[in-house]
Order: structure tokens, then C-alpha cells, then sequence
């Protein structure tokens, strides 16, 4: 399959983004409407853009063969979450940094040195987010979590040949988390023996 990456965009930004503009900006995102012309028919049309921070999750898998979860509330759903430990990684800090560094945080488990899996863009349509998700083996408890003042959530530990079946259950249903972790089953020798 070719690499799309190298390939010039079927669209491109309308006179150096002079007809741009910021539309709310916070600690956690930017919306920008941002003007782009089609360079197959000329049309030109604003899109939203939301300028996010790149993600990260980290699949922790004990010394007993045990992958960690954490659940907490997600607004956007109104409800609890079942999810892999994760967060927002800083500017300019490397994913398989802060995807140790969010595991320690979250759960207080540290491990071997992180493996990465793979980054996806999060929504490339609204999105300027990418999620990587990476592997940490041995994970042990070695601290107390660091808890943000809004965090509030409790480890998981399910063994790992059940994943699959949270997955097909509906019981993790946040949709960066399932990619992850089924890009992880797959790169297993034998995912019932990690």
C-alpha cells in the first residue's frame, strides 16, 4: 500500500490563512474556522477545526498476565468510562514518555520500558489529535496515584485473555481505547498468554 503521507492534500489552506480566525481558546483546546480550497474544483469552504493535544494509552499488563484498567467519569457521556490509563501529552514530550509517566499518575504501577503499538488520528475531519497507544509489560505497584483535583477513578485489573470479551460486551466502548488495545491483540504472538 502506498504511503498517503508524502501525497500533497486534495485541499489546501485559501491565501496563507488570512480569512482564518480563532474562535474560543482555553487550557484544553482551540475551535479555529479555518478556509480551504479544493485544488480538483476550486470550491472553496470553511471548516472547524478543534487544535487538541496528542493522547496517549497504555496498555499495562501485570507480572500475573493482568491488563490495568481505570474508570472514571467522561462528561461527553454523562457517564463512567472503562478505559486503559491515559492522558493529554504535554507539547514536545514524546508519547512513550508520558504514557509511563500517566500510568505512574493514574494508577501508581510502573513496568519494563514502554513498546509502542501505533498513533491514530483521534477525528482527522475536526481533530488535530493524534492517540498513541503503547505497551508496558511487568507492570508492578510502585506509588500511591497522583490524582488531578477532577480525577476520581479506581484500577481494574482483568486478566488479559478477557479483554476481547470487555470489547464485544459493550464494557469498553470508548472508541481510541478499543482501537488500541485490538491493535495490541493483534500484534500478540497469543494474546491469551500475554
Amino acid at each position: 500500500m502506498k504511503d498517503d503521507s508524502t501525497q500533497p492534500a486534495s485541499w489546501s489552506h485559501v491565501d496563507e490563512g488570512r480569512h482564518d480566525r480563532t474562535i474560543e481558546e482555553n487550557w484544553l483546546f482551540t475551535l479555529r474556522k479555518e478556509r480551504f480550497r479544493s485544488r480538483l474544483s476550486g470550491l472553496t469552504h470553511d471548516f472547524f477545526v478543534i487544535r487538541l493535544a496528542d493522547a496517549v494509552h497504555a496498555v499495562a499488563i501485570t507480572t500475573e498476565g493482568e491488563v490495568l484498567f481505570v474508570r472514571q467519569f467522561r462528561a461527553g457521556s454523562g457517564r463512567d468510562s472503562l478505559e486503559t490509563p491515559g492522558g493529554l501529552v504535554d507539547p514536545n514530550e514524546d508519547p512513550l514518555v508520558a504514557g509511563p509517566r500517566e500510568l505512574l499518575e493514574e494508577t501508581g504501577y510502573a513496568g519494563d520500558p514502554p513498546e509502542l503499538v501505533g498513533t491514530l488520528w483521534s477525528n482527522p475531519s475536526l481533530v488535530t489529535s493524534r492517540t498513541t497507544t503503547i505497551v508496558i509489560r511487568n507492570a508492578r505497584k510502585v506509588a500511591e496515584p497522583k490524582l488531578d483535583h477532577t480525577e476520581e477513578l479506581t484500577v481494574e485489573k482483568v486478566p488479559a485473555r478477557d479483554v476481547l470479551g470487555l470489547i464485544r460486551q459493550g464494557r469498553v466502548d470508548h472508541a481510541l481505547v478499543v482501537a488500541g488495545l485490538l491493535w495490541w491483540l493483534t500484534t500478540e504472538a497469543n494474546p491469551a498468554r500475554v
